[in-house]
């Protein structure tokens, strides 16, 4: 017959997660009295977590000194699979109405909801700002990023406009070394060269036509565009009120496509069923996708916001594969667990002692289980 003890077995894991979780609280506060002798009441743990003191809280600096605040980074994923999911409702929505048009009711939609859900506040203190923001934000992050990605895609094939948008991060971390908002990183250069690897693994590349060079040429010039916004809004109006900008946003987005709308003559009355809740949904994407794209910024930085637009071939075909049945490959996989891990690796993920003390626990748990069924067989 089998005996376990789990009173001897579990009392050295108890009393280490208990020490641990001791060491954390008094770390903690030890690291706020200091911070309020320096800065009088502020508080530098915001800082550490990359979040200004107008623009978040310091929750996640309680996880502990070299733990991975996985709130944030759900935050970035959840960013990732509403902004993928614009791509399959992108698909039902130009393949009746024309690129141009879709995006013009897209941002209509868009501002009709903002303009209720803003009221009084585009024109408050601080409407001003938010509107000069707004206006130069909507030209770089929705006007020419998207006006320009959906030029090359008529020249250059869908996987390379792909792979040149996911160089995102790298222009985006210069351009914030440039204006003094981030550090050189070899470590984030190294994780993201190994995420754009599993992008490329994914999506496959062929090589271009000579004809094609105007399509890269378009795409990259969507891809810096996407870039300088993301440090512009870091830099200059991070403090800004999120929807008021999003607001003028989609305002500057919608007077700039209306033109090649007009000329269209194509009108949502026209459209199919389908067609019609993929245009709406396309104004919740731009609405609560934008939303969480500035708020990335703001707390986890231009460089780290950008990289997590390379999980959006990751989710998308996710997306692609519930919605419309696509068939996942073995390269698939393969560049998932490359973009993930150079994700990993430029963001420094990782799991705390906690919550490998928890998982550790669980394995072990579920094996003295297995042990006492067995001993339960041999007893009959």
């Amino acid at each position: 017959m089998i005996k376990i003890n789990f009173t001897n077995y579990y009392a050295p894991v108890y009393s280490d997660r208990k020490k641990l979780l001791a060491d954390r609280q008094e770390d903690a506060m030890q690291t706020l009295r200091t911070d309020q002798k320096k800065n009088g009441g502020g508080s530098t743990l915001a800082k550490q977590g990359g979040l200004r003191a107008t623009g978040g809280t310091a929750g996640t600096a309680a996880a502990g000194p070299g733990a991975t605040p996985w709130r944030r980074v759900a935050m970035g994923v959840f960013f990732s699979v509403i902004w993928s999911s614009a791509f399959v409702a992108g698909k039902v929505a130009v393949a009746e109405l024309g690129p141009f048009v879709s995006l013009f009711y897209r941002f209509a939609g868009t501002v009709l909801v903002l303009l209720l859900l803003c009221g009084k506040s585009l024109w408050g203190p601080q409407g001003g700002q938010a509107l000069a923001a707004g206006m130069l934000m909507g030209l770089l992050n929705n006007v020419l990023y998207l006006g320009l990605s959906f030029s090359a895609l008529r020249l250059v094939s869908a996987s390379w406009v792909v792979v040149i948008v996911s160089c995102s991060p790298f222009i985006t971390l210069f351009l914030g070394m440039a204006r003094g908002l981030e550090t050189f990183s070899l470590r984030k250069l190294l994780g993201f060269a190994i995420s754009l690897g599993g992008v490329v693994v994914m999506v496959g590349v062929v090589r271009p036509e000579s004809a094609a060079l105007t399509g890269v040429l378009l795409a990259a010039g969507a891809t810096l565009a996407f870039a300088a916004g993301a440090v512009l809004f870091r830099g200059k109006y991070g403090d800004l009120p999120l929807l008021p900008v999003n607001f003028w946003m989609s305002v500057c987005a919608m007077a700039c496509f209306a033109p090649a709308a007009w000329r269209s003559g194509a009108t949502p009355l026209d459209a199919s069923l389908p067609a019609l809740v993929a245009l709406a949904w396309l104004a919740v994407v731009s609405l609560a996708g934008m939303a969480l794209w500035l708020l990335l910024i703001r707390t986890q930085g231009a460089s780290n916001a950008a990289a997590y637009n390379m999980l959006n071939p990751l989710s998308g075909l996710a997306l692609s594969a519930v919605v419309l049945g696509t068939s996942i490959g073995v390269n698939d996989v393969l560049g998932a667990a490359g973009i993930v891990a150079g994700l990993a690796v430029a963001m420094g993920w990782r799991v705390s002692k906690r919550r490998f003390f928890y998982f550790r626990d669980l394995l072990v748990f579920s094996q003295a289980a297995r042990m006492l069924k067995l001993n339960r067989f041999f007893k009959r």
